[in-house]
């Protein structure tokens, strides 16, 4: 008894697997429509047998079962359930509904099964108008057929069981179940080639929404370079340094181009100052200084507000921050300090020590060299400072401050 259980429980779970498993749910759907009316045409088969209806309705039954699996099949092939649904709707209402009807009682052989047909089909392309001719057309051919069986009533073949009504039910569970199987695929079908365009549409979006982005971020860098004459190009050296820094790490492309656009906009907050402050050829007042000092924070709070650009501000907040502790503006030490802003300190050192100010050249490559071996684990996280010091080692020719 035990082992009767078990394989029981082993061809259920076969068969949940075969009906559900990992198919989507329009396929589930369909699967199991299609067995119910499987199911519902060998039950009706056998049922009309013993009662002894006519072969001939048996017959027209069982036909009427493989043409609509053939119009499931068309429409599968075809990826349009238009055309199958069409040739069913005609077929169905003015060949296999006579042949159905006069030999399985008229309207005494049970419920009206093929008007129910008839509704169900038209519903399946409801926005189809071909669809609303057919089934106004059969609902006239119907009536035809059911005055003409009133009148010539050696016309139709009845049905000698009492359980004719049940049979019908039966027949008409079996045809709706197809039918059902041909909309659930239709359906289906238009939901994924709809779940398509809109994948297709949104990844356009995002590319458009993305290169909108980036433009923004160009003219904002330039923007904010344009306020010092001596550091023009500034943001976007800064934002090269990190992206190769970046890359030497072994990050991602991802996280190098995040880190590339966080670099881009870092002095996003110098719009905030003063160009009186920002060009002055001679040291800065102690209340310049802090003024100054506030840029990282405005530039913080600027892109905070800016929902597409909110996640880069980590750049503008944090890059005058040291590895000891004693940056501006929250003294963050170590690693407390975000992987992305300590790279572009290190990058944004570098292109200060590298290019001319008003108050002096750019330095030497050697001297640069000395200043960062100096902040290596000052200024500096010494991992990325290092990895500075490996790139300008092979910089022979001192190409990168150009």
């Amino acid at each position: 008894m035990k082992a009767f259980f078990l394989k029981t429980k082993q061809l259920c779970t076969r068969i949940y697997n075969g009906l559900i498993g990992d198919h989507d749910l329009w396929q589930q759907l369909l699967n199991i429509a299609v067995v119910l009316a499987i199911v519902g045409a060998l039950i009706s088969a056998i049922i009309s047998i013993a009662l002894k209806s006519s072969p001939i309705a048996i017959a027209a039954f069982l036909v009427t079962c493989i043409f609509a699996v053939f119009c499931l099949i068309l429409s599968l092939k075809l990826d349009d359930v238009i055309y199958a649904a069409v040739l069913f709707s005609i077929v169905a209402n003015f060949v296999l509904f006579p042949i159905m009807f006069f030999t399985s009682g008229g309207i005494h052989g049970g419920m009206p099964l093929w008007l129910l047909l008839s509704l169900v089909i038209s519903w399946v392309v409801v926005r189809k108008k071909i669809l609303y001719f057919i089934y106004a057309a059969g609902l006239i051919f119907q009536s035809a057929c059911i005055l003409y069986s009133e009148s010539h009533p050696e016309s139709v073949i009845f049905f000698a069981s009492e359980h004719a009504v049940a049979v019908d039910v039966i027949q008409s569970l079996v045809l709706v179940s197809l039918i059902f199987g041909i909309f659930i695929r239709y359906q289906g079908r238009a939901y994924e080639k709809k779940k398509e365009e809109l994948d297709e549409a949104n990844y356009y979006l995002e590319l458009a929404n993305e290169r909108i982005t980036m433009q923004s971020m160009y003219t904002l860098a330039k923007t904010i370079d344009a306020k010092d004459q001596y550091t023009n190009g500034h943001s976007m050296r800064v934002a090269e340094y990190s992206k190769m820094i970046a890359e030497r790490m072994g990050l991602s492309h991802e996280e190098n181009e995040e880190i590339m656009n966080m670099a881009m906009l870092h002095d996003i907050g110098k719009i905030g100052v003063p160009d009186a402050i920002i060009n002055k050829n001679s040291s800065l007042s102690d209340d310049e200084y802090y003024i100054i000092k506030g840029h990282p924070v405005i530039g913080y709070d600027i892109l905070s507000e800016m929902p597409e650009m909110r996640e880069i501000g980590v750049g503008a907040r944090w890059h005058h921050e040291r590895y000891d502790g004693k940056g501006y503006p929250d003294g963050l030490k170590g690693e407390e300090i975000p992987l992305p802003a300590r790279i572009i300190c290190v990058a944004d050192a570098y292109d200060a020590m590298t290019s001319n100010r008003s108050y002096r050249t750019y330095m030497p490559q050697e001297k640069v060299k000395q200043e960062i071996e100096k902040g290596r684990g000052s200024q500096f996280d010494p991992g990325i400072a290092d990895i500075m010091l490996a790139i300008m080692k092979e910089d022979t020719a001192y190409e990168l401050h150009e």
